[in-house]
C-alpha cells in the first residue's frame, strides 16, 4: 500500500514537473538563486545585490539576503501579467531553504557565525563547485516540496489503523524516505550544474539571463524524470 501512495504521488509530480519550466515564479525564483552569489562576490556587492532587486543594508547578513530575496521574489509576482502557480512558491521556498542551509552547514563552526561570514560563505557558491552543491539543494527542495504537495492530500486519508500508514511514527518515516529519495535523484545535477556554470559563466563570460536560468532547469527536470522514472521501474514518457 505505501508502494501504491508513493507511485501515485510520483506520477503526478512527474507530469506536472514536465511544465515547471513554464512557471515565472518558478524562473524567478531560481534565476535569483543564481544570481545572488554572484552579486554578493562582486567588487560593487552593493551595486550588484541591488541590481537583482535586493534591496538590504550594506553590511547584510543571511537573514537581511533572505528578506530581500522573499521581497524581490513578492514585487516580481505583483508585477507580473501571469499568475503564479503553486510550483512557483515552492520554488520559492526551495531556494531559500538551500541557500540557508547550506550557509549554516559551512559556516564557522567554532563560533558564531557573523554577517561577514554568511557573506563569504554565500559568494563562495559563485565558484562551480559550490554551484553544483547549490544547484543540487535546490532541486532536492524542489522535488522534495513538490512531492510533499501531493503527498499532504493524500497522506491523511491513509494514516491510521487498518491503512497503509498504521501510525504517526509510520508517516514519519515514509517523509524520511521521502527525503532522502529525492537527495538520491538529485546527485545528478551536481556535475552538470558545476560544468553548466563553468561554460557560461567562466568559458564565455556570459551574463546569466532569466532564460538561461530556464534552460537548465529545463535540463534538470528531463533528467530528474528520467531518474524518477527508472528508480519507479516505469518507462520514461
Amino acid at each position: 500500500m505505501i508502494a501504491d501512495i508513493a507511485a501515485a504521488v510520483e506520477r503526478s509530480a512527474d507530469r506536472s514537473l514536465s511544465t515547471a519550466v513554464q512557471d515565472p515564479g518558478f524562473v524567478e525564483s531560481f534565476w535569483l538563486l543564481l544570481k545572488l552569489p554572484q552579486a554578493v562576490a562582486a567588487e560593487d556587492r552593493e551595486a550588484a545585490v541591488q541590481a537583482l532587486g535586493i534591496h538590504v543594508p550594506a553590511d547584510a547578513g543571511l537573514a537581511d539576503l533572505i528578506a530581500g530575496f522573499e521581497a524581490a521574489f513578492e514585487r516580481f509576482r505583483q508585477r507580473s501579467v501571469v499568475g503564479f502557480s503553486d510550483f512557483a512558491f515552492i520554488a520559492r521556498d526551495a531556494a531559500i531553504s538551500a541557500l540557508a542551509g547550506l550557509v549554516r552547514d559551512r559556516g564557522p563552526s567554532l563560533w558564531v557565525s557573523g554577517a561577514e561570514d554568511e557573506r563569504a560563505t554565500i559568494a563562495s557558491f559563485a565558484s562551480t563547485t559550490r554551484f553544483g552543491e547549490l544547484a543540487q539543494a535546490f532541486f532536492t527542495n524542489v522535488l522534495r516540496g513538490h512531492i510533499r504537495y501531493f503527498l499532504d492530500r493524500e497522506v491523511p486519508r491513509q494514516l491510521g489503523v487498518g491503512h497503509a500508514l498504521a501510525s504517526v511514527a509510520d508517516a514519519e518515516y515514509f517523509d524520511e524516505a521521502v527525503r532522502r529519495h529525492c537527495r538520491e535523484t538529485t546527485i545528478i545535477m551536481r556535475a552538470f550544474a558545476r560544468d553548466w556554470l563553468g561554460k557560461y559563466r567562466f568559458h564565455l563570460d556570459k551574463e546569466l539571463t532569466r532564460e538561461d536560468a530556464a534552460a537548465l532547469a529545463a535540463y534538470a527536470f528531463t533528467k530528474i524524470r528520467l531518474e524518477l522514472n527508472r528508480r519507479s521501474g516505469r518507462l520514461a514518457a
